[in-house]
């Protein structure tokens, strides 16, 4: 992490040098940089975001922090499960830390550091004069050159008495096998103001001919405590390929306070992916306002009918207050409604969209809206697409061509100073070819448009690429946080 520091500050200085012209960065809509503002484009040999769906690295690891947000008073604790994952065989220790705590806090890891993979407790303690507001909290995971970064949220509020609660999550959030083989996830549970008492674990979704077991099946909370379980699916040769949606559900012993999650389980030999697009006719609203979102559902084919589409939508807070079911028509399209509560909160509420046919492997995709005025920004990616320098929209370009990734962003709160808007490209291997950035301001209601050209290498691997576009308020490095993010494809050949 240090050296990839003293690269960035080093490429920095050189801004005021020079400024590639073969790797131009490009602004319209109403957010135009000055050539003062402009950033040349920055290389790493390592990836400074975290991308746990990177399955091309053959030794990394992951890192996921849960609940994603809870609520406390000033002077309480907050407990979070930190879970560090290993992807492939990657057994080194790693390291955690915390970034950004405000001051009248203190943070606490339990362990701090581990050989992957395993779970940690973040502990924070606020005292009774910790500023009132909501926190982003900026979780990092460091091993060697490799650094991963996790967001999670913390309300510091004023009024009442938090209640107590617990949270559960399961990793990986996917898993793919063939029939006749077993999936194993981690379900690990958190207390929350206090919470304690047994949680037992049940599951529904899985495969008709497989069989399901938690252990232990029972977890006990102390009020301080995260617990972990183990879910074991054990399919057989028969077990009809597709992806199953598997939903954990945790129930209090006393009292029958309930939470679930999910995870997907894909079994190999389904016939086709799906795609899904998910949006609404506006992006804010008030409180008691109908919300109505639509999509549409296609494999590469066309269209896709009769297909299922699943919709959540998450508050500020991390609580479900909506959940649908709906089916495409012939045309692959669906709509649905629902009305925000007279007494809905301010802020970003996400909307998770998840569609699934027999013989398919599932889709899914997200956006967000706001809900009343925000007194701090809301940043959407609305659009990323790749363009060649005639601006003709591509998504197959050849070695030694030159291309552009557009990235439209909208914000509905208040106004972003000096935000930056990120785009990551990596190629077939894992590797990432280009991390470039752009600083400006992004006010309230103003959507800007950015474009990131990259002269592709004439011995550039064949195949599929990734572009992950990211908003930031600062930079990462000064405490900065990932206000919103979207990734996109293209193919070389």
């Amino acid at each position: 992490m240090r050296r990839w520091l003293v690269l960035l500050a080093v490429m920095l200085l050189a801004v005021e040098l020079l400024i590639p012209i073969a790797n131009a960065s490009y602004s319209i809509g109403g957010s135009m940089l000055s050539s003062s503002q402009m950033m040349p484009s920055i290389h790493f040999t390592a990836s400074p975001f975290n991308d746990e769906n990177d399955h091309h690295k053959e030794k990394d690891f992951s890192i996921e922090v849960h609940p994603a947000s809870q609520t406390i008073l000033a002077g309480e604790k907050a407990n979070y499960a930190v879970v560090v994952t290993h992807i492939g065989d990657f057994d080194d220790k790693v390291t955690l830390a915390l970034r950004g705590l405000p001051r009248n806090m203190k943070a606490t890891f339990r362990p701090s550091s581990e050989e992957c993979p395993f779970t940690s407790t973040l502990e924070i303690v606020t005292d009774s004069k910790a500023s009132l507001g909501t926190y982003t909290l900026n979780v990092t995971g460091s091993s060697g050159r490799r650094t991963h970064f996790t967001l999670a949220t913390l309300v510091v509020a004023s009024k009442g008495t938090p209640t107590a609660d617990f949270s559960i999550a399961a990793s990986p959030s996917s898993l793919t096998i063939d029939p006749g083989q077993n999936a194993q996830y981690t379900v690990t549970s958190t207390s929350l103001n206090g919470f304690s008492g047994n949680i037992s674990f049940s599951l529904t979704g899985a495969p008709s001919t497989s069989a399901s077991s938690f252990s232990p099946k029972q977890v006990s909370l102390d009020g301080n405590k995260v617990a972990s379980s183990t879910l074991s699916v054990n399919t057989t040769q028969s077990t009809t390929p597709g992806t199953y949606t598997l939903t954990i559900t945790g129930v209090a012993e006393a009292g029958g306070v309930t939470h679930q999650a999910t995870v997907v389980l894909i079994l190999s030999g389904a016939k086709t992916t799906l795609s899904v697009t998910i949006s609404s006719e506006k992006l804010s609203y008030d409180a008691g306002n109908p919300v109505s979102f639509f999509g549409y559902v296609s494999d590469p084919s066309g269209p896709v009918g009769d297909a299922t589409v699943s919709v959540q939508v998450v508050d500020p807070q991390g609580a479900t207050v909506h959940i649908d079911h709906v089916k495409t028509g012939n045309d692959g399209y669906y709509s649905g409604s629902f009305r925000l509560g007279g007494d809905a909160s301010g802020g970003t509420y996400a909307v998770y969209v998840t569609v699934s046919k027999p013989g398919y492997q599932d889709a899914s995709n997200h956006y967000a809206f706001t809900v009343g005025a925000s007194s701090t920004p809301n940043v959407v990616i609305t659009s990323v697409y790749m363009t060649d320098m005639g601006r003709n929209t591509k998504t197959v370009f050849h070695p030694g061509e030159t291309l552009i990734v557009w990235v439209e962003v909208v914000n509905t709160g208040a106004d972003l100073i000096d935000g930056i808007v990120w785009v990551q490209i990596v190629n077939p291997n894992g590797a990432p070819i280009k991390v470039d950035f752009h600083v400006g301001s992004i006010a309230r209601g103003q959507t800007v448009k950015e474009g990131f050209s990259i002269i592709l290498s004439v011995n550039a691997p064949q195949g599929e690429y990734r572009v992950t576009s990211f908003v930031s308020d600062k930079m990462i490095s000064e405490g900065g946080k990932f206000l919103t993010a979207m990734q996109e494809k293209f193919k070389v050949s």
